[in-house]
């Protein structure tokens, strides 16, 4: 069955390339009535048990008096919800995207974000009072409400490490200035950019799902860079055949410096065709734990062409992450840190392939339609367990 995707409603006079030009990681922007309410359907009860999943990521967080926090990491058991007070704690769930196919699907209201920055939607619900305290993030969130009230207050202030509350395992700020505050209802969307101090609080209990982007930083990207480039390097080893009998044995010469620095100048460099290959893989890399099992059975060009005489859409399974880059002779589509370099007669179809979380029907027939080389790519893919029939329908 063919769903219509839900997009995000901006408010008036905004629309999404001024988003992406004045908002985006440059000021936060509230959003009333953004999204449907409709959308954020999973109950309480649903996320307490993904908490208990050893394969799900999970934190609990009490709130015991001011500045004195507690938090537990899961998988949890039924009896530690049954032992919380009635109010001041907050269950955390990380990717629950990649768990309840009805979550993943509220990623596609934000297509117009540069989707190789999605990381996941994180589930909390909070008890009367419940919250994780004022703190910073180092990426751009989407906060949506979707179930009950929030207050939610902003600093416009500047905070470093010397205002964090000292031996806590969470980075919550010791001091904090109220410059905005307001509730946010069902259906309500907060983005804030990276660094801005924020502090959520429940009005009741209440679940706000939030949509965190990556945010590598330096020091990441320069250790995963140098590694890949050490593993392109070859055994040539440093030599000097023609050194001149040395004056002093301990100086390291001029000429023997010259040496090692030609075979470190052999290697790529952030300028070279291979920094884009790298880059790409490595925006795609998943987490460890989101490895995708190929299909039980192999998908055929006549399993596809029988698909398209039916109702069900082909959706991307929710741990996968695609992207493309154009090498102008050619493409590259990343898949799963992986790159496939393609012709560029293919070129509208990763670009189709690559930033498409739902392929409908009237959509896989003009694939197919393109010709035997882009309906062989989608094969690869869904052999690949890339795109799968939606969940939802069956």
């Amino acid at each position: 069955m063919t769903r219509q995707t839900v997009k995000l409603q901006l408010p008036a006079g905004i629309d999404r390339s001024a988003f992406l030009r004045d908002i985006w990681q440059k000021r936060p922007l509230l959003m009333r009535a953004a999204l449907r309410p409709a959308l954020f359907a999973l109950e309480p009860d649903e996320l307490a048990g993904l908490a208990c999943d050893d394969e799900v990521e999970s934190r609990l967080i009490v709130s015991r008096a001011p500045q004195e926090w507690t938090v537990r990491h899961g998988p949890f058991e039924d009896a530690d919800f049954a032992g919380l007070p009635e109010r001041d704690w907050t269950l955390l769930v990380q990717d629950v995207d990649k768990f309840v196919p009805a979550v993943a699907r509220i990623i596609e209201s934000f297509d117009f974000v540069p989707s190789w920055r999605v990381d996941d939607i994180m589930i909390s619900y909070a008890a009367d009072g419940g919250g994780v305290g004022p703190h910073t993030d180092a990426y751009d969130v989407f906060l949506m409400q979707g179930r009950g009230r929030r207050r939610w207050r902003l600093s416009h202030g500047a905070y470093g490490d010397d205002d964090l509350v000292p031996g806590l395992e969470q980075r919550i700020l010791s001091r904090f200035d109220t410059n905005e505050d307001f509730v946010l209802e069902p259906g309500d969307v907060l983005y804030l950019p990276p660094g801005v101090a924020h502090w959520g609080t429940a009005d009741g209990e209440c679940m706000t799902y939030s949509l965190g982007f990556r945010a590598p930083s330096q020091h990441e990207l320069a250790a995963d860079w140098y590694q890949h480039v050490v593993s392109l390097a070859g055994q040539t080893r440093l030599d000097d055949p023609e050194a001149p009998c040395p004056e002093d044995p301990a100086l390291v010469t001029d000429a023997a410096q010259a040496k090692a620095r030609s075979l470190l100048a052999s290697l790529p460099d952030p300028d070279s065709p291979a920094f884009a290959r790298w880059f790409g893989c490595y925006l795609t890399e998943p987490k460890p734990q989101f490895q995708i099992a190929p299909p039980d059975a192999v998908w055929q060009a006549a399993d596809l062409a029988a698909w398209i005489g039916g109702t069900k859409d082909l959706v991307r399974h929710p741990a996968a992450r695609l992207a493309w880059s154009d090498r102008g002779d050619g493409v590259s589509l990343f898949v799963q840190g992986e790159e496939h370099r393609l012709p560029a007669m293919l070129r509208a179809t990763v670009r189709l392939l690559a930033q498409t979380r739902r392929l409908s029907i009237d959509v896989l027939t003009r694939l197919i339609a393109a010709g035997e080389p882009a309906c062989q790519l989608l094969l690869n893919l869904l052999n690949q367990g890339i795109f799968e029939p939606d969940p939802e329908d069956e």
